[in-house]
């Protein structure tokens, strides 16, 4: 499973790259926009380890939102495509079309999201071309497609998953490299906490996931309720396009409003120099999950172990609330440990 930089396409050939951006759209009910995949390719372009454009494509999909999106994380793209009732098949025809018409026939079809490789290999297969997956989601394909001619993998668990599928993978450490955001510095941390009015005792935990959609901000403000109560100074940073987030704003202002509850569409490395801590789903163990933690523990963010379950997961987990009681204790003591040798 190891991988070689000769299994990397030649970055001075012509291909097609398909990915799909997160969405900052609130109105969105089926958003497949991933933050993860957006970087990885960004950063591909940027260390110029793949075919970049002009003689290249990258085509996002998704809606308008997308591409600010895009721009935030320095993916430079040069197509848009918005797909019908947010189904990326139904762009086919469209995308075929221009493709058919370019001055240089692309070698190969580069799919950065797991969500749209039915689409690219769709693509692939009209034009007589190679191929290849970057993939940090498998669990969402079902049933994939056949002519997938090199599949990329960051995580063991989701070699396995391709090997159900009936595919070979390789372990790519190469493109995992390119997320490593710096530390951010005391002079960054300070200044983005005064933009937002946040002192120095707060402890700023922001709920993130590859997916934001996949965040279940009502679950969220439970848990920050706990941590109030057990007598933290909390702020709670969650995204726009969170799942429950009406019924988490109720619950806030339900509670009188003990913690601050922040809502933001910046994407994940933005939010770095403001957070103390982060919690996100960890159900699904893959390449996605896997780089965020390390997006975060690489800018010396801790990753709390502890999926937000609601007041019911704590009540059957008592042992797990204590850990997180004590991983906040650790944090406590950090900032304090920082306040002191400023």
């Amino acid at each position: 499973m190891d991988s070689t930089d000769q299994n990397h396409p030649n970055p001075t050939s012509a291909a097609i790259h398909m990915i799909a951006p997160p969405s900052t759209s609130t109105t969105a009910t089926k958003s497949i926009g991933r933050t993860i995949p957006t970087l990885l390719l960004a950063g591909a372009l940027r260390e110029h380890l793949t075919p970049a454009p002009p003689q290249s494509r990258v085509i996002i999909i998704g809606d308008s939102t997308t591409k600010d999106s895009a721009n935030s994380m320095g993916l430079h793209f040069t197509d848009h495509y918005t797909p019908i009732f947010e189904n990326p098949n139904t762009l086919k025809r469209n995308i075929l079309s221009h493709l058919q018409c370019l001055p240089t026939a692309p070698s190969r079809v580069l799919c950065w999201s797991d969500e749209l490789i039915h689409l690219a290999c769709s693509l692939a297969s009209k034009l007589d071309i190679p191929c290849e997956l970057i993939s940090t989601k498998p669990s969402i394909i079902s049933k994939a497609p056949q002519n997938i001619d090199i599949i990329r993998v960051f995580e063991p668990n989701d070699h396995d998953r391709w090997q159900d599928l009936r595919h070979t993978c390789t372990s790519d450490q190469l493109l995992s490299s390119l997320v490593d955001p710096p530390t951010p510095s005391p002079e960054q941390r300070s200044s983005a906490r005064a933009n937002l009015n946040i002192d120095e005792q707060t402890i700023v935990i922001g709920a993130i996931a590859d997916l934001s959609s996949e965040v279940d901000a009502r679950e969220f403000a439970f848990l920050l309720g706990l941590l109030s109560v057990s007598g933290y100074k909390v702020l709670g940073i969650v995204p726009k396009t969170a799942n429950h987030l009406s019924q988490a704003i109720r619950h806030h202002r339900g509670l009188g409003q003990p913690f601050r509850l922040l809502t933001t569409t910046d994407p994940i490395p933005a939010l770095l120099p403001i957070l103390d801590a982060v919690i996100h789903p960890t159900d699904d163990i893959c390449g996605s999950t896997q780089l965020i933690n390390q997006l975060c523990e690489r800018a010396d963010i801790p990753v709390l172990q502890l999926r937000h379950a609601g007041k019911a997961g704590f009540s059957r987990a008592q042992s797990s609330t204590s850990q997180l009681l004590d991983d906040i204790d650790q944090i406590v003591a950090n900032m304090q440990s920082q306040l002191t040798h400023a």
